[in-house]
């Protein structure tokens, strides 16, 4: 009989646990912006390209994800970070500045990715990703807010 209580109170517990966890974003402090819709997709298909760039046979593949990639962060080029509300005037514009022009590099880099894709240079198209990589990492420190 305590076997049976006990086995009924821990699923209970698990069956609550995600409820608890999906009501915790529910406070009102994060605000949801479209362009972390666009980083979102961005990253979902990012992962998927730094899997497959250095399997020359999925090319076409990798391609349809990099344009998937290319589109988002052009799109989010013309969003403005969350982290710009916290400014005004000439340091708001720089930032935008700033942002503006790491986006465009960035968009840069991924034309150079479909470039390599296209003629099938994965060795350079690997190098490339790791720049991107490099680039995204440097974006998200100075223009994404720090993560709960």
């Amino acid at each position: 009989m305590k076997k049976r209580s006990l086995i009924l109170t821990l699923s209970m517990l698990l069956a609550y646990v995600p409820f608890v966890e999906a009501n915790s974003h529910e406070d009102g402090e994060h605000h949801h912006t479209a362009l972390e819709d666009e980083m979102s997709a961005m990253n979902k298909a990012w992962r998927s390209i730094r899997r497959q760039i250095k399997d020359s046979s999925k090319n076409e593949s990798t391609l349809a994800l990099v344009a998937k990639v290319k589109k988002a962060a052009q799109e989010s080029a013309k969003l403005t970070p969350i982290l710009a509300g916290d400014l005004s005037g000439d340091e708001k514009k720089k930032f935008m500045e700033g942002y503006q022009k790491a986006m465009k590099r960035t968009t840069g880099l991924i034309s150079q990715l479909e470039a390599a894709l296209k003629s099938g240079d994965n060795a350079g198209a690997e190098e490339i990703v790791a720049k991107i990589n490099d680039a995204r990492k440097h974006g998200h420190e100075k223009y994404k807010p720090e993560d709960d």
